[in-house]
């Protein structure tokens, strides 16, 4: 696997990768699609059935890899288009702040800093380690065996997703759908405005598995970083009856304004089952390592059953057997579909014209959608009292 691959190579919308050299400095993240696992559905199955720990046992870390921890972005154009806009940002921020409100993720982007991808379809991106790691699961019966897969599943992806490039904000009432290479079919829907609530569905080749859940993000800046929390929480279901619920640990974004840019998880990430069985991850607290380590163990009540280490930029192990390596595993592409509803995402007008590189069309549209939405917002506040009105006179009525 070309250790080099990066969230920013998979920013890419391939429908677009003709214009990449006319393409300004902000949109310019394509992939090609060798990056990916792309093994037919026969193989991809005995590759299932076949796995296997792998055998390396060297402490090694991916090239994007910070030497403090997290992951480093170190493209020079691209820090400079992302901090042309800082300026605009920080007045937005302390106008926040000076009102008292703290809630970051109301605060609009200028859209030459964000890329033509919908946040919905960046959600399901946390999938493109199924195939292979969750289909394995749903092979075995042994419930500690499927939580170690799950496990691997979900930090695999870290290195891979974690990304300084703001994708759309979800529109209410916006979807996506999706599938990947092994069946798997995916959804995903906005379905509240502030605080803005993503939700996602999977459901595995013949119903193997289910995988739901929602993205709910709160924002906070310091003088120059960004800390990015998950209140939402993700859930998977296996036929054999195993469910596993977990939580997203925070993000935090470094260098925003000045110094080296970086971007880690840190603190606590915990995955429960109906059988039991409980982990924990604690990130960024290893000893005399990068805060991209990582370190917990799978417990059944209090007794300790297995040790979990490892860093999301280089490899997971339980008990000093390595389940995934950045060398060895190749992601799998999630391929969203072509618009069938009309509130598809890749209908927006920013979204469209942001692919086709029309910056200055895509922010109008971009603030058009937000004055609609803001618009919106007031209607249903306003239809809201209403109700409440008429809840209040008939329980008066109804008391004469």
């Amino acid at each position: 696997m070309n250790s080099t691959l990066s969230s920013e190579d998979l920013d890419n919308d391939i429908r677009i990768q003709q214009v990449q050299q006319t393409a300004p400095d902000a949109v310019q993240f394509y992939i090609t699609e060798e990056h990916f696992n792309n093994d037919p559905y026969d193989i991809l199955q005995q590759k299932v059935a076949a796995f296997q720990p792998i055998q390396s046992k060297d402490d090694s870390r991916c090239d994007q890899a910070s030497k403090d921890g997290g992951k480093k972005f170190e493209d020079k154009k691209q820090i400079k288009c992302m901090r042309s806009v800082g300026t605009y940002v920080i007045q937005q921020i302390g106008r926040k702040i000076l009102s008292g409100d703290m809630n970051l993720t109301k605060i609009s982007f200028p859209i030459k800093a964000m890329i033509a991808k919908s946040a919905l379809e960046k959600n399901l991106q946390s999938t493109i380690f199924f195939p292979l790691y969750i289909n394995r699961a749903v092979q075995t019966l042994d419930y500690m065996e499927q939580l170690k897969l799950v496990i691997t599943a979900t930090i695999a992806t870290f290195h891979i997703n974690l990304s300084f490039h703001k994708p759309l904000n979800p529109i209410l009432g916006e979807t996506v759908e999706g599938f990947l290479s092994d069946g798997t079919k995916l959804y995903a829907e906005q379905i509240s405005h502030h605080p803005p609530v993503s939700q996602f569905y999977g459901v595995g080749r013949d119903n193997s598995y289910k995988y739901f859940g929602n993205y709910w993000y709160e924002a906070s800046a310091g003088l120059n970083s960004i800390t990015l929390k998950n209140k939402g929480k993700r859930t998977i279901i296996f036929n054999g009856g195993q469910r596993i619920d977990y939580n997203f640990a925070y993000e935090l974004y470094s260098g925003t304004i000045m110094g080296s840019m970086k971007v880690e998880t840190l603190g606590v990430s915990t995955y429960q089952t109906n059988k039991g069985l409980t982990a924990t991850l604690k990130f960024g607290k290893v000893k005399r390592k990068a805060t991209d380590y990582f370190e917990g163990t799978i417990n059944m009540g209090q007794q300790e059953l297995c040790k979990i280490f490892g860093t999301y930029m280089g490899y997971i192990e339980f008990d000093g057997v390595r389940y995934w390596d950045h060398r060895h595993m190749q992601p799998h592409q999630v391929t969203i579909k072509p618009p069938f509803l009309p509130s598809d995402a890749q209908l927006r007008g920013d979204y469209t014209n942001l692919a086709s590189l029309d910056i200055d069309r895509a922010q109008i549209e971009k603030e058009n959608l937000e004055n609609l939405q803001r618009h919106d917002a007031k209607l249903r506040t306003k239809f809201k009292e209403i109700r409440r009105k008429k809840e209040e006179k008939k329980k008066l009525q109804d008391h004469d």
